[in-house]
């Protein structure tokens, strides 16, 4: 249990951000998105072939299983470092940099080395270096983003990895043989963003001096939120932890399901995953930044986030009884695009507005990204077992079920009192 790092002080209310600015802080955000999103999704595997063939899916397994390990640990940790950093530089800024140069180090190992395990030293150093810069500037919202604009600041943070994975996948086709440009190119649109950022973010102040030094129960604390002193918050958590355990089956089975159930034919199956992934993108893409002004007007988030969870429930139902390509794409759209849209567009913000104690709000959004992408590993593990429901592959047994935990995922949100 973590007992409290100092009491939270007083925190005048940030002035609006201009335009310019949130537009600099959404660029940022998509750079280093895409810094880490195109490898995790495409271009780690495509290395992982070239260098192992032969045994490149058990390697694809340990490299995903370790990163996204290391990544869970990484992001609430720098966070914690972010939040105690008394740099005449800020304390944000300092991470940034040091975020987004151990990635650029992890990038170089992966793009030059010629054995697994080199390849995956390199996997692990840029997980761990780009989650810190994540960090670091997810916790710009609370330090300068005031409440009526942190909606729409927070959708674009969160939709930005819908936006860098579709165009990240542009690298591999205007460089389908060069890895270093796969790797590395994403890396330097991110740093200058992260560079134009930084000079508009002079406003970075040093942590405050009366918070408690960094120690081994500091550091067990980095993932530990106590809900009797946060008990809002502890309970959003909760939500978006159920939540995301139907977003979670969807990513990682929608191909299968495709596959499986849909049956199309061979010929049509590359097309119809592309439109899986840039369909479902496109929409989120749209429905965030709506979902998040939709917050930032009303000043209630309760309603964006549970209508997401409706929708996501809605189409995991229609997905588990779709027979045909259109069934299919609605079912899918509903998760991956409108219900995900609205998580993305308000959870941030939401997350913000539980938190009690501004001292820790890098730490904080760290745990809440791990609420919602834990799932995205514990649901593979659980899926065998509903599939394997009556000695087949029990497609709608795993969507109910799925189902069952999002809806589920509502009541402790409607417990939460300190935000409508």
């Amino acid at each position: 249990m973590s007992a409290p790092s100092a009491a939270p002080n007083a925190v005048a209310t940030p002035r609006p951000v201009r335009p310019t600015f949130i537009a600099v802080y959404a660029l940022a955000m998509f750079g280093i998105w895409m810094s880490i999103m195109l490898p995790a999704s495409v271009t780690l595997a495509l290395r992982i072939s070239q260098i192992d063939p032969d045994g490149k899916t058990a390697s694809y397994s340990i490299a995903a299983g370790i990163g996204t390990l290391v990544a869970v640990i990484a992001n609430p940790l720098f966070g914690r470092l972010s939040d105690r950093t008394r740099s005449r530089f800020g304390r944000r800024r300092p991470w940034i940099v040091v975020g987004l140069a151990g990635t650029i180090v992890g990038a170089a190992i992966i793009g030059l080395s010629s054995s697994f395990p080199l390849l995956l030293l390199g996997w692990v150093i840029m997980q761990a270096f780009v989650n810190a810069a994540i960090a670091a500037v997810l916790g710009i919202v609370p330090d300068r983003v005031p409440e009526n604009q942190q909606g729409l600041v927070g959708a674009l943070s969160g939709t930005a990895s819908s936006a860098a994975l579709l165009v990240g996948v542009l690298f591999v086709q205007w460089f389908p043989e060069n890895v270093l440009a796969q790797f590395g190119l994403p890396v330097m649109i991110a740093v200058l963003f992260a560079v134009v950022l930084m000079a508009m973010f002079r406003e970075d102040a040093p942590a405050p001096s009366d918070i408690a030094p960094f120690s081994l129960k500091e550091f067990f604390g980095s993932f530990y939120i106590d809900p009797r002193r946060s008990p809002d918050f502890a309970k959003l958590l909760v939500a978006l932890f159920l939540m995301s355990c139907g977003t979670g089956v969807i990513a990682t089975y929608a191909v299968y399901l495709l596959q499986d159930q849909i049956l199309p034919p061979d010929s049509e199956l590359p097309d119809l995953i592309t439109l899986s992934f840039v369909i479902p993108g496109a929409i989120a893409f749209i429905t965030a930044p709506l979902a998040g002004m939709v917050n930032d007007r009303f000043g209630r988030r309760k309603p964006v986030l549970g209508m997401a969870a409706l929708l996501i429930v809605t189409g995991l139902l229609v997905l588990a009884f779709a027979t045909t390509v259109p069934m299919f794409l609605v079912g899918l759209s509903l998760v991956a695009g409108i219900g995900t849209g609205f998580v993305y567009g308000s959870y941030i913000g939401f997350a913000v507005a539980t938190m009690n104690d501004p001292n820790t709000a890098a730490r904080d959004l760290g745990v809440t990204n791990i609420a919602i992408t834990l799932p995205y590993s514990i649901m593979p593990f659980i899926a065998p077992l509903l599939l394997g429901i009556g000695g087949g592959t029990n497609y709608p047994a795993l969507l109910i079920f799925s189902a069952l935990l999002t809806l589920l995922g509502i009541a402790p949100m409607l417990l939460i009192r300190s935000t409508r």
